[in-house]
């Protein structure tokens, strides 16, 4: 199969942030205990005027920008999103338009917290055909408009922001080299929005109870997510035919700092290969790898001919990983 990988990244955040402080005045809640149960310590809101799409499609061009690539050369869009700007049309639909990608085909990808893992996946199959030359791959989110902000076992965690990534074909070698996807409806209903699709259509009765905000079973996301992060992770490497000795980086979704690390120590490896923003953005879902990855290259930690793992958790529930030698 024709190697395809990387060869833009982009990243878009609101300018506004939000500390723990600021959410211990709004609910009950501490510094101190956001810090220590997540290692979040503050995250960014986007403005009431902002959507997805408008962060997706400035990450998007971000990306575009550092590959040399104009925006009417796109193929094809791909939006990891679980917080659409509306529940139909497309957002990445949406993107295109605000971008100006008027050659491009779109659409979304719905995996929530592991959604641009799957994204990418995808976008590297297609890239390898003769007829798709630039792939835009995005992970954006808003989630501050989804989560009820008087439940404190939720609103605390979460982040807005967008990360893309341009596809294209590469050298053989280099790029993506494989992916490993998993999902397990069963446990669908660990995390949700009860409301606002055909089983549950939004109802005055619905909404007095919050059911059209997200909702997470904390504990089972907790039990799920130590399980799911070092399968994926090792199970990409299986079937690439790499072992955890020759990984140089994981750059994991950042829903917790401890469930990084209890995965991190599971799998025998250190901290020091495990890159973490947590602490600046919150979990931002669909987005908080590809941003990461973002940080990651720019900030040196990751360079030409490493070994990297991207690995998402979340709900569906879904994960998986990508392999990519970059």
């Amino acid at each position: 199969m024709t190697s395809t990988g990387i060869t833009g990244l982009g990243a878009a955040l609101p300018s506004k942030v939000m500390t723990n402080g600021d959410w211990a005045k709004l609910v009950e809640t501490s510094d101190e205990w956001i810090t220590s149960k997540t290692g979040i310590r503050e995250r960014r809101i986007a403005e009431a005027d902002v959507c997805t799409s408008d962060l997706a499609a400035e990450a998007g061009s971000k990306a575009l920008k550092e590959a040399g690539v104009k925006p009417d050369e796109v193929d094809l869009i791909i939006l990891a999103t679980s917080s659409p700007d509306v529940p139909l049309s497309s957002t990445a639909a949406i993107t295109q338009a605000k971008l100006g990608a008027f050659n491009a085909g779109a659409f979304d990808v719905l995996a929530v917290c592991s959604g641009w893992v799957h994204g990418l996946d995808v976008g590297a199959r297609y890239a390898a055909d003769p007829n798709y030359d630039n792939v835009l791959v995005i992970g954006a989110e808003v989630y501050s408009r989804i989560l009820n902000w008087k439940d404190r076992t939720t609103c605390v965690y979460f982040g807005d922001g967008s990360g893309a990534a341009l596809v294209q074909k590469v050298e053989d070698g280099r790029g993506v080299l494989g992916s490993w996807l998993r999902a397990d409806g069963r446990g669908a209903q660990v995390i949700e929005i009860p409301a606002g699709g055909v089983r549950n259509p939004i109802s005055a009765s619905l909404m007095e109870q919050g059911k059209q905000y997200f909702y997470m079973n904390g504990k089972a996301v907790w039990d799920f997510a130590i399980e799911a992060f070092p399968q994926a992770v090792r199970g990409v490497l299986d079937r690439c035919g790499y072992g955890l000795e020759d990984v140089d980086m994981i750059i994991p979704h950042q829903a917790n700092i401890n469930i990084i690390k209890t995965s991190m120590e599971r799998l025998g490896l250190p901290m020091e290969k495990a890159f973490t923003n947590i602490h600046r953005y919150g979990n931002m879902a669909g987005a908080s790898i590809p941003v990461a990855l973002c940080e990651a290259v720019s900030e040196g930690k990751i360079r030409g001919g490493d070994l990297v793992v991207t690995v998402g958790y979340g709900g569906g529930l879904a994960w998986g990983a990508n392999l990519i030698r970059w």
